[in-house]
């Protein structure tokens, strides 16, 4: 009989197949031969039953439309999960949890109630910037009662950390600069013997199988950025201000991703400033296929990164799956990414004469060599 992997994403998006979330359960069942299965908490009707043989169990929540106005009230809406999981427990060999939170405790504190010979993998999506706001939180003296309740849940998920990392048998992290921070002991937190590094890739099973990737000579002259446009994250007003200053000649630029409703308003008014850039800068909206989507990065040369930060950014590593030239802020794996791709580090006072100086040839895109 197969062994079972358990990945549990409350959250799991379709678009989300493709990436670390949903990779790592279907190559459990690929490579390593595990019955595998991906439980969560999203009902919406575009999520399949099954991707590639990994069955993706949905769970409702309790109460789902009323607001976290209390604590606990995230606790009890979870309740119906893990009962699952209390049902479940025995017959999962490995569990598969994202991040270091008091999220993921609660779901490894019920699996190891139910089966303690399991094993528990922790994929960490770590930031440390993120981390240490967080640790400076904890740390700081409130000033006012908004502060003092702020501390008090700041040192109750730290301490459910704590907690976590004592129960788990595994913990991975995605970059080499936060494996080396973590691996033994940070901020009172032993990963001693539980840490590796493993960073994030693409689906190369798949693309290789059902696309014919284009050498840059066979592209588009186009510039494309993929993410959650608008949000604080990934910046993307940074790219808007620098293409304001850019003659992209012959060039397009595409944003490629769900609009946040308050950047609608941004994006309008770079519009009326610069009508002459309606045909030459696209906003495509959400695209759920991955073929679409895949299509996008297979004519476009150059990839755009402006996030303020990322635990990773797994859009470069599908950018450079289908041979585009990297331009990204200094987050994430963007330090190993460049050590064997092609790119520069940039930052909102040198991506204009980048984008600049790709469109006027002055940079071989082929070569980084400028």
């Amino acid at each position: 009989m197969k062994k079972k992997f358990v990945h549990i994403c409350e959250e799991f998006q379709y678009t989300w197949i493709g990436k670390d979330n949903g990779m790592i359960p279907i190559y459990a069942k690929d490579i390593l031969g595990y019955d595998s299965e991906i439980i969560t908490c999203n009902l919406k009707n575009d999520l399949p039953d099954e991707i590639r043989g990994v069955k993706i169990i949905k769970i409702p929540r309790w109460f789902k439309n009323i607001r976290n106005f209390l604590p606990f009230m995230m606790f009890l809406k979870r309740i119906p999960l893990y009962i699952y999981i209390l049902k479940n427990a025995k017959k999962i060999d490995v569990l598969m949890l994202f991040h270091i939170t008091k999220c993921s405790y609660w779901n490894a504190f019920f699996y190891k109630l139910r089966n303690p010979n399991g094993k528990i993998y922790v994929k960490a999506d770590f930031n440390l910037d993120v981390y240490n706001k967080e640790l400076a939180r904890i740390n700081m003296h409130p000033k006012n009662l908004r502060e003092f309740f702020r501390k008090r849940r700041e040192t109750l998920e730290y301490k459910k950390r704590k907690k976590l990392v004592k129960m788990i048998d595994a913990v991975s992290y995605e970059t080499v600069s936060n494996y080396e921070i973590m691996k033994n002991e940070y901020a009172g937190i032993s990963t001693v013997g539980k840490a590796f590094y493993l960073p994030n890739g693409f689906d190369d099973l798949e693309i290789n199988k059902k696309y014919m990737i284009k050498a840059t000579e066979e592209k588009e002259n186009i510039f494309i950025t993929v993410g959650r446009l608008g949000t604080y994250e990934k910046n993307t007003e940074m790219i808007l201000k620098t293409l304001e200053n850019i003659d992209l000649k012959n060039w397009k630029f595409y944003f490629i991703g769900p609009i946040e409703k308050e950047f609608k308003k941004v994006v309008d008014e770079f519009f009326e400033k610069n009508p002459l850039m309606i045909e030459k800068v696209i906003f495509t909206g959400e695209i759920k296929s991955k073929d679409e989507l895949y299509d996008y990065y297979n004519r476009s040369k150059v990839f755009v990164l402006s996030s303020r930060y990322e635990s990773f950014g797994i859009v470069l590593v599908e950018a450079i799956a289908f041979n585009n030239y990297i331009l990204s802020t200094d987050t994430g794996a963007i330090d190993d990414i460049l050590k064997n791709n092609s790119g520069n580090i940039i930052s909102e006072e040198t991506l204009s004469q980048y984008i600049q100086n790709i469109i006027d040839n002055k940079i071989d895109i082929n070569t980084n060599t400028n």
